[in-house]
């Protein structure tokens, strides 16, 4: 910075740099800087030239995107490059074993959630990325429901299954005729077949969440 509003003239390495004439500038490469002031009489009077470094920022690397059970742990993949000694900080820190290391666990999460890893270098310098974790629910798989119009109970609600929009759910009958199936579960079993309800009685179910989960299988009373 100049002590002069007006008049400066500022240098590289003795080149004239065209065009920077504020009382301020701001230095993007290394090098020797300096900065000759001039008035209206054309006196002037040039600063000492100062050696100025400038450092790089570290590369930060978040990891890629997490899928992991509420009730699993999984790590995160955290790194950093353009430097030597690195201090991490991850942001939130909920759920996290440890957050100030690269490669943290995530322990039992709850919810879905943006991750973001800070990264500083020897020279103060920082960076930052950013990963998502997603979450697959503990499935609820109910024994039981009742599809007669009364609001209650009226479609076969999993809860959880939605995490998993990947998944397949096959229905059948004791005669072992699939009489339900669908990919993802936007839209549970009414308790129909081709439109029309099915008896009251005991059904099989075969549920495959995928997305590294195991196949779950049952059954379940349709009442009325």
């Amino acid at each position: 910075t100049s002590s002069a509003n007006t008049g400066n003239q500022w240098y590289k390495d003795g080149v004239k740099i065209t065009g920077e004439t504020n009382a301020t500038y701001t230095i993007s490469q290394p090098g020797l800087y300096s900065v000759t002031v001039s008035n209206i009489g054309n006196c002037s009077a040039s600063s000492v030239a100062t050696s100025v470094s400038v450092f790089p920022n570290p590369i930060a690397y978040a990891g890629p995107d997490l899928l992991v059970h509420e009730l699993d742990s999984a790590r995160l993949q955290g790194s950093a490059t353009v430097g030597t000694v690195f201090s991490y900080l991850w942001t939130p820190s909920i759920y996290l074993s440890n957050d100030t290391i690269a490669q943290p666990l995530v322990v039992r999460p709850k919810i879905d959630g943006y991750y973001t890893l800070y990264v500083t270098n020897e020279n103060g310098c920082t960076n930052s990325d950013e990963v998502f974790v997603k979450v697959q629910k503990e499935l609820i798989i109910p024994n039981a429901f009742s599809p007669n119009g009364d609001k209650i109970n009226d479609t076969w609600e999993i809860t959880g299954l939605d995490t998993y929009p990947f998944c397949t759910v096959e229905i059948f009958a004791r005669s072992g005729q699939i009489i339900y199936k669908s990919f993802g579960y936007s839209k549970p079993w009414d308790g129909t077949y081709n439109g029309k309800p099915v008896p009251v009685g005991v059904y099989y179910y075969i549920i495959n969440p995928k997305s590294g989960r195991g196949i779950r299988s049952g059954n379940v009373t349709l009442l009325r």
